[in-house]
């Protein structure tokens, strides 16, 4: 029998609509510190991916939530909570005008990917928020080329044109990476030793609006043979929603200084562990065949592609994120939570191959054919 979901929106019923008062956002950092009353935050997203989570998390602790978004992603989600609709762009539509000149002790930028959407809502609040987290990723860093990479690791760089360029939207995944690593030097211009920068890797569990996290979980759950790429020993590395969602609200109550590195689990493990933790999450077992360097023209593999060639991915440290507070809570939870929430959102039968993730049934058995 599965296990009941996990749900990030149990703690919807503390939600409150947020207040101001009349100290200033730094003075009001400050007295929370010592007080103990809760923070007014500012949260730029909130309905998607990693929001829920947060918000969630936020609430649960007795803080008050704005949210400032679009209103067009899942906009049911916190009725309790107050929303300023409007856009990160600040030339579509009201842009950021709904922020007004409200004060808040501390903003957390979750939908942030371009520069200058980052560069614009920074600078507008740079006199009114206390505090600035923003979500990056490990995209960011410019090589993996060697293992162990830490905060201190040299961030990508974007040509001058596509920079300036406005016709930056979204589906350029080629610079990601690079426009994640603008965006926090935007942050630290306009928050000069009040900012977090949270840098996470590949997030699973529950209610995360990712299919790719559950891909090893439901093959497994299918059964038969299953070609797996690489050798067994390549390293995996992945954090769960609530524990990205527990950490950020912890940065923020903190005002962490400088760059963590979001990554679990708490100890390193491989793909066969990995796989293990799988069959367990899932109460199936399978024979695993390994394939080795996967040929051209096959389609990606989540979680556990042959690295070899890339030793840096999947050995990032994650040390100072656990010194802290970060809590990474056992994998086989996350990995259970990202399968039953995957299918409870797109149903028993997803075809993986043709949204680019993995092989088809018939590819698999042709290669597993030819490896015997």
């Amino acid at each position: 029998m599965l296990a009941t979901r996990r749900t990030i929106l149990g703690g919807a019923a503390m939600l409150a609509g947020a207040a101001t008062a009349p100290a200033t956002a730094a003075r009001a950092v400050a007295e929370s510190e010592t007080s103990g009353r809760p923070l007014r935050i500012l949260v730029l997203g909130g309905t998607r991916y990693l929001g829920p989570a947060v918000v969630t998390a936020a609430a649960a602790r007795g803080h008050e939530i704005t949210l400032f978004n679009r209103g067009v992603t899942q906009p049911w989600l916190f009725p309790g909570v107050e929303k300023l609709k409007g856009d990160r762009y600040p030339d579509i539509g009201v842009g950021l005008a709904p922020l007004g000149q409200r004060e808040w002790d501390v903003a957390i930028d979750l939908s942030g990917q371009y520069p200058r959407v980052v560069e614009a809502s920074a600078s507008r609040l740079a006199d009114r928020v206390g505090h600035y987290v923003y979500v990056s990723s490990i995209s960011a860093y410019r090589s993996f080329a060697t293992p162990d990479v830490d905060e201190s690791a040299p961030l990508r760089a974007l040509r001058r044109e596509y920079v300036e360029s406005p016709d930056l939207v979204e589906g350029d995944w080629p610079t990601y990476g690079a426009r994640k690593a603008l965006s926090e030097a935007a942050v630290a211009r306009h928050f000069p030793g009040r900012h977090t920068i949270l840098r996470p890797g590949p997030i699973c569990g529950g209610a995360n609006n990712d299919g790719s996290g559950a891909y090893w979980a439901e093959r497994l759950y299918r059964g038969g043979t299953v070609l797996v790429p690489g050798d067994g020993s390549d390293r995996v590395q992945l954090i769960d929603v609530g524990d990205t969602g527990d950490f950020t609200v912890l940065a923020a109550e903190r005002r962490l200084p400088g760059a963590y590195n979001l990554v679990g689990p708490a100890e390193p493990i491989d793909a066969r562990a990995y796989l293990a933790a799988c069959a367990r999450a899932v109460g199936r077992e399978a024979e695993l065949v390994f394939a080795g360097d996967f040929p051209d023209g096959i389609n990606s593999m989540p979680m556990i592609p042959p690295y070899r060639h890339v030793p840096g991915h999947a050995t990032m440290r994650n040390q100072r994120a656990l010194a802290a507070g970060l809590r990474l809570r056992p994998i086989e939870e996350t990995i259970r939570d990202n399968w039953i929430d995957h299918r409870l959102r797109r149903g028993k039968v997803y075809d993986y191959a043709a949204a680019g993730i993995g092989v088809t049934a018939a590819r698999e058995a042709e290669m597993i054919a030819a490896l015997r």
